[in-house]
C-alpha cells in the first residue's frame, strides 16, 4: 500500500508529465524538486497502463477543426467506414449507446468543403440531418490524479473546486512545422506507448533528429498544448454538451475530463475518459446541474461499435502543406451508399 507521501510524489510527477511530457525524466525530476522522478516514472510505466498522448495546437499545424453532429438512418454504419469516407481526417468518431443513430464526430480540414459528402449522404438518404460548426476554441485540462487510488486504480471522486485549462506558451509566429515534426506528433498519437527511440526508427531518422525536433518544435515552438496521461484503461467516453460557461467550471471538478470544445454557435462540449465505476456519479453529478443549464449527454462504451479515434491526418501533409481531396471522400460515399443500398436490399429480399 502506498503511504500518502508516495502518492503526493506520484501525483505531482503526473502534473508534470502532462505539461512537459516523458521524454527526459530527469528534467522532471528538476522542475518538481522529486529526486527520484526517474524512478517514479518508471514505476507507473511497469505497474499501469502508462500512455502519454500529445494534443496537438491544431491551429499551429496549419488546420481547422469541425464538430459534426449526424443523424443517420442507419444504425449499424461502422465507425471505421467513417473514417475511411473522410479519408483520415476524422480525430474521432462516436456513436452514441442511447440512441445509436447519433454520432458526433470531429474533422480536421482548412475548410468546409467536405460538407458536400454530407449533402451527397443526405440525398442519398443514407442520413437525415446533419449540423456542421467550426470549433472556435478548445481547452485542455490535464487528468487530476491527487485524488487517484493508486491501489484501486480509479478516481476517488469529485474535485472540491474547479480546475484551470492548460497550455503550452505559443512561440510559433513566424514558424510552420515541417513534415518531420507532423509525423512525429501524429505516430505518438498513434501509438502512445512508443518512445522517441521508437518513433525514428518508425520515421527512418536518427534519434538525434528526432529528439531536436521534439525538443525545438514539438514542445519549443508549442505545437502541443500538452500531453493526457492515463494510467487505466478506460471502459467509456463521456461527451456533455452545454451553453453556461458556469457549467464548464462545475464539469473540470470531474478529474478525468481532459477537453472541452466551445464551437461557433457558442454551445460547449466537454470530454470525460473513465472507468465504469464513477460512471453513475459523473451521470448524478451533471444531473444536478441541468437546473441552471440546458445539458445533453452521450454515452460511448470503449469499444469500436462506439468509439473510434485516430492522430492528426500526417499522411495528408507533403511538400510543407496539407493536401485533402474532396473528390476522395466524395468517391468513397458513392461506394458506402451503394454497399448499404445492396446490404438493405438483400434484408428486403429475405
Amino acid at each position: 500500500m502506498l503511504i500518502e507521501k508516495e502518492h503526493l510524489k506520484l501525483s505531482e510527477v503526473l502534473y508534470y508529465l502532462q505539461r512537459f511530457g516523458d521524454l527526459n525524466p530527469r528534467v522532471i525530476g528538476a522542475i518538481s524538486r522529486i529526486k527520484d522522478a526517474d524512478k517514479l516514472i518508471q514505476w507507473l510505466r511497469e505497474n499501469f497502463q502508462y500512455r502519454l498522448y500529445p494534443i496537438p495546437r491544431y491551429e499551429a499545424l496549419g488546420l481547422k477543426k469541425y464538430y459534426v453532429t449526424i443523424y443517420s438512418n442507419y444504425a449499424d454504419i461502422s465507425l471505421y467506414n467513417i473514417y475511411e469516407l473522410f479519408d483520415g481526417m476524422t480525430s474521432f468518431i462516436l456513436r452514441d449507446v442511447i440512441n445509436p443513430l447519433v454520432l458526433n464526430l470531429s474533422i480536421y480540414y482548412n475548410s468546409t468543403d467536405f460538407d458536400r459528402v454530407l449533402d451527397y449522404l443526405q440525398d442519398e438518404g443514407i442520413i437525415y440531418h446533419y449540423d456542421l460548426h467550426k470549433v472556435e476554441e478548445e481547452k485542455f485540462y490535464p487528468i487530476e490524479y491527487s485524488n487517484f487510488n493508486f491501489e484501486r486504480r480509479e478516481f476517488t471522486g469529485l474535485l472540491t473546486s474547479p480546475r484551470e485549462p492548460f497550455e503550452l506558451p505559443d512561440l510559433t509566429e513566424g514558424f510552420f512545422p515541417d513534415e518531420v515534426d507532423m509525423k512525429i506528433i501524429g505516430k505518438k498519437q498513434e501509438k502512445t506507448v512508443s518512445s522517441l527511440k521508437d518513433i525514428s526508427t518508425m520515421l527512418g531518422i536518427s534519434f538525434k533528429d528526432a529528439l531536436y525536433h521534439t525538443q525545438a518544435h514539438v514542445i519549443g515552438k508549442g505545437l502541443i498544448k500538452g500531453y493526457s496521461v492515463y494510467l487505466y484503461k478506460p471502459d467509456f467516453r463521456l461527451e456533455i454538451s452545454f451553453s453556461e460557461k458556469e457549467t464548464l467550471e462545475e464539469l473540470s471538478r470531474i478529474p478525468s475530463m481532459y477537453l472541452a470544445y466551445k464551437l461557433d454557435d457558442k454551445t460547449y462540449y466537454a470530454h470525460v475518459f473513465d472507468n465504469s465505476s464513477r460512471l453513475l456519479d459523473y451521470l448524478d453529478f451533471i444531473s444536478s446541474l441541468k437546473s441552471k443549464d440546458t445539458i445533453e449527454v452521450y454515452l460511448h462504451p470503449a469499444n469500436t461499435k462506439y468509439l473510434f479515434t485516430a492522430s492528426i491526418p500526417y499522411e495528408h501533409f507533403e511538400n510543407g502543406r496539407w493536401n485533402f481531396n474532396t473528390e476522395i471522400m466524395m468517391f468513397r460515399a458513392e461506394k458506402l451508399v451503394k454497399k448499404i443500398e445492396e446490404k438493405d436490399g438483400g434484408r428486403q429480399g429475405e
